[in-house]
């Protein structure tokens, strides 16, 4: 029933989303500028990628540890049991609509299963995914700033859903994904345990992974996000992925979010929902706790976690222009310099200040002998 339910949402939503995006694509134009956010534009604590980048010279890394559990009961009674770290380095460079984006995840886990000859422990520690690739921003419906004014005579008119917060902004990312080896092939828990259909299945060095990223910004804080893609490109095995995030943020510095995964290929189909919270530190520092479970038993899939973001920003907020180390070194130098000539002024205008007190106090003197004579 389960895997009824899950087809059926597969379907209707990939026909649903091909729509959008079909009309999406129609509005297009062929230029398009980047909107740069004054706080950190994070994609934690959510699996899902948001269609605007970090901006020109902004570094960003986000980092999470999670509990990671898995069940495969009517599969030699498999589980497992560990941590995962999770790492995402997003680098904007060149152009405002680029990022530059890397993602690595370790894991370490101890893998349980029985089979006719007995129970058997595996002890693993390696990578379970290692990609990297770059994100456009081919469409930004922000690009008409008129449009999204606010309206100062009505609390009704700025919060409303109005018919063009629904046409989302548009990007592509298309990358790389690299073999891991060891113990997590395509990332698949249980793998070790089972040849598919009766030969080994080996991951590729390196495949290729392309998704679509729309993005919708309802009203004031609330935000709808979807990916459509497929990793292992040219692989054996093939993944297509559907993403659908919702997140609210409060004026508090909260966000909370929710969110639904669904993968398919032939070693694994299913639906995950996600949810969890974030803070907002400052503007370049977010903290966050998510929790993900998938709907399947075979396997039960179950990861709870915290995690950081944190960006380094030389982007300039006034000019939309990147900083120049090396001009605002010479700004420097050049006001250290102003101070220093300014400092000579002023101490050459006391002593002028002095010696025409000197040549007052004379004056003065001379009068008054002046007037004695007489």
């Amino acid at each position: 029933m389960t895997e009824f339910l899950i087809d059926v949402s597969l379907n209707m939503r990939l026909m649903s989303l091909s729509i959008l995006c079909f009309s999406a694509m129609l509005t297009i134009p062929q230029m398009s500028i980047a909107q740069y956010t004054d706080v950190i534009n994070s994609n934690r604590p959510s699996q899902s990628m948001g269609a605007f980048s970090v901006g020109k010279r902004v570094y960003q890394l986000e980092q999470g540890l999670s509990f990671r559990m898995g069940n495969f009961s009517s599969f030699q009674d498999a589980s497992f049991i560990g941590i995962g770290a999770r790492s995402q380095i997003r680098i904007g460079l060149f152009k405002e609509q680029l990022e530059l984006v890397g993602t690595a995840d370790y894991q370490i886990d101890a893998l349980r299963y029985t089979n006719n000859v007995g129970t058997y422990n595996i002890e693993r520690n390696a990578l379970r995914d290692l990609g990297a690739g770059a994100k456009y921003l081919i469409y930004d419906p922000f690009r008409k700033v008129d449009n999204y004014k606010p309206n100062f005579y009505s609390w009704h008119a700025n919060n409303k859903i109005r018919w063009r917060d629904l046409i989302p902004a548009v990007s592509v990312y298309a990358g790389a994904q690299f073999s891991t080896g060891g113990f997590y092939p395509y990332q698949e828990n249980f793998l070790p345990l089972f040849d598919y259909n009766y030969r080994p299945i080996i991951e590729p060095f390196v495949s290729g992974t392309a998704m679509l990223i729309l993005q919708q910004h309802l009203r004031p804080g609330l935000v709808v996000v979807h990916n459509i893609g497929m990793r292992y490109i040219m692989a054996d095995v093939q993944q297509k992925k559907l993403l659908g995030t919702v997140t609210y943020s409060t004026r508090s510095k909260w966000s909370f979010f929710g969110e639904y995964t669904i993968d398919e290929s032939p070693l694994y189909r299913d639906l995950t929902l996600g949810a969890g919270v974030a803070y907002l530190f400052n503007s370049n520092f977010q903290l966050d706790v998510a929790v993900q479970q998938n709907l399947k038993t075979t396997p039960s899939l179950l990861t709870a976690g915290i995690g950081i973001s944190y960006r380094i920003d030389r982007h300039n907020i006034w000019n939309e222009e990147p900083q120049n180390i090396d001009l605002r070194k010479q700004k420097r130098e050049a006001q250290k310099n102003d101070r220093k000539e300014n400092k000579k002024v002023r101490k050459a205008d006391k002593r002028t200040g002095r010696g025409l007190k000197k040549l007052d106090r004379k004056q003065k003197k001379i009068e008054r002998k002046i007037k004695r004579v007489k």
